[in-house]
């Protein structure tokens, strides 16, 4: 019997959540982890309504039963080449409908990941063909499979910061280690934080980094 592969176009429902005021001049895109929703993620972010800024929360295409709950994950690693194109498609689209096809010059636009979210909040910054302010990556390592060389004509543009807790348990400092070697070897600029806590989006670093 030949089996043969084959893969199709379809359209699918996604989900994202926002908060905050849709004419805002910053934009932040939370990119959640493996086994979350967006609509628990985004709520770890009010200390950002200031009035100006809009938080926008994209939600996984994949979802499933985790532990009794339903959570949601950007991919897995089979047909990763078209998982990876789906989501960065699907992430220029939340772009577009949340700008309206328009951006103004004044306007910042973060992309902030956390755990899985890291991996795709990495790509979509690299892959789409918007530009973007800065790059938040929070406790995980980085992409091997990285473009870097479109990865560092988007940063000349903005800054990439990269941060993990020092008792992380599902990234060890090696990993860690081993995600900032990489971006060094590859002429990468970014600033790194290892900041005294566990598997976590950081929000006093956060807000620190924001106050410069």
């Amino acid at each position: 019997m030949n089996i043969i592969p084959k893969n199709i176009l379809t359209t699918k429902t996604a989900r994202y959540y926002i908060a905050g005021p849709p004419d805002a001049g910053t934009i932040w895109f939370v990119i959640h982890g493996y086994g979350q929703l967006a609509g628990d993620f985004i709520k770890e972010f009010d200390y950002l309504a200031d009035g100006n800024t809009l938080v926008v929360a994209p939600e996984g295409l994949s979802r499933a039963y985790m532990s009794g709950k339903i959570a949601a994950s950007w991919m897995t690693k089979e047909d990763r080449e078209n998982e990876i194109k789906d989501y960065v498609n699907y992430l220029n689209a939340v772009f577009e409908e949340i700008t309206k096809g328009s951006v103004k010059n004044s306007m910042k636009i973060n992309v902030l990941g956390f755990s899985q979210g890291v991996h795709t909040a990495a790509r979509w910054f690299t892959l789409s063909k918007y530009q973007f302010s800065n790059l938040f990556l929070c406790s995980s390592d980085f992409p091997q499979d990285t473009d870097f060389l479109t990865l560092n004509k988007k940063l000349k543009k903005g800054k990439l910061y990269y941060m993990c807790g020092d008792k992380d348990d599902f990234i060890p400092s090696d990993l860690f280690e081993a995600g900032k070697k990489l971006l060094t070897e590859n002429n990468v600029v970014f600033e790194e934080f290892t900041f005294s806590g566990k598997h976590i989006v950081e929000h006093e670093l956060i807000k620190k980094i924001i106050a410069r």
